[in-house]
């Protein structure tokens, strides 16, 4: 990937440590999915408020995604826990009508297991949790691996995806400062995780959030410093 966007200087130490923090503050008092779709509601509203901030319209102009726009997903995505059990409750919450997408989640993450992202892209196995326009349903509470991403061509991206893996692969030109921002949320959640002794395993979106979707305690369970297993 290579950049673009003409950003001032950024503290990422010290934007790491606030979310850190805040990450930590959030974890001493959540109770429950909602407890924890609360937290990740303020960590990634954190990090979408500084995105914008740093945002000119020159970078806005610059980027191409957009709804409908999924070239990108059908590489894999991997999530913290908390990540995962605010996507379940969000799937699974009254009013959503997203019920209809758990045997859909289960079985991508059945074929989508042993694959690495080339793998994927070349059978094509899309996200599942897009809609028949190739619009992402839980847009809200995606992952930060995804709100890392972007480009700023669509055609382009759809090559380089195409070219991964091969000798004449072509590289994503993304808006640089966003990527690092995320990958830095992710980090700090991270941290706070480790900091409450609490699993920082991270592990592929489906098979997680089908787990936490099917075992209604895993969050009390995970708020309890308990390792979260996956069955083989």
């Amino acid at each position: 990937m290579t950049a673009t966007g003409n950003t001032p200087p950024f503290d990422f130490s010290a934007y790491c440590g606030d979310i850190a923090d805040l990450a930590t503050q959030g974890l001493a008092v959540a109770t429950g999915e909602e407890g924890i779709r609360s937290l990740m509601g303020r960590v990634t509203g954190r990090a979408e408020e500084v995105l914008s901030s740093r945002m000119s319209l020159k970078d806005r102009g610059l980027i191409a995604c957009g709804p409908g726009c999924a070239a990108c997903c059908t590489i894999n995505v991997t999530v913290l826990l908390p990540e995962a059990i605010a996507i379940a409750r969000y799937v699974t919450g009254a009013g959503n009508g997203l019920s209809h997408l758990k045997q859909r989640i289960a079985d991508t993450a059945s074929r989508v297991r042993w694959m690495d992202d080339g793998e994927r892209i070349s059978a094509g196995i899309p996200c599942a949790f897009l809609d028949e326009r190739g619009w992402c349903v839980i847009h809200p509470v995606r992952p930060l691996t995804c709100r890392a991403l972007s480009s700023t061509d669509s055609q382009q991206c759809r090559r380089a995806l195409a070219s991964h893996g091969s000798c004449e692969e072509e590289m994503i030109v993304v808006n640089i400062f966003q990527k690092f921002l995320m990958e830095e949320t992710f980090r700090a959640l991270s941290m706070a995780l480790e900091r409450a002794g609490l699993d920082i395993s991270s592990r592929e979106l489906c098979r997680s959030v089908t787990r936490c979707i099917q075992d209604p305690h895993l969050s009390d369970d995970f708020l309890a410093g308990n390792r979260i297993r996956f069955p083989d």
